[in-house]
């Protein structure tokens, strides 16, 4: 579980425009796409956006270490 606040950015409207710039870079880079022109014209027609998560606290099963 994550607690915290997101952040929507605007979408991206211009290929190469610096959210569509964010989106590429979170691809990692070995699965990058070899066209990366056509990859961002395909993020501005599905209207893609970014949201950023600012964790307060993160809590469950898997973190629940005692030491």
């Amino acid at each position: 579980m994550a607690e915290g606040e997101a952040e929507v950015s605007e979408i991206t409207t211009t290929p190469g425009d610096a959210i569509g710039r964010e989106l590429l870079a979170m691809v990692p880079e070995a699965a990058r796409p070899q066209d990366e022109d056509a990859f961002l014209e395909q993020l501005v027609a599905e209207r893609r956006v970014v949201i950023r998560l600012k964790v307060d606290r993160l809590y469950g099963t898997a973190l629940d270490i005692d030491g």
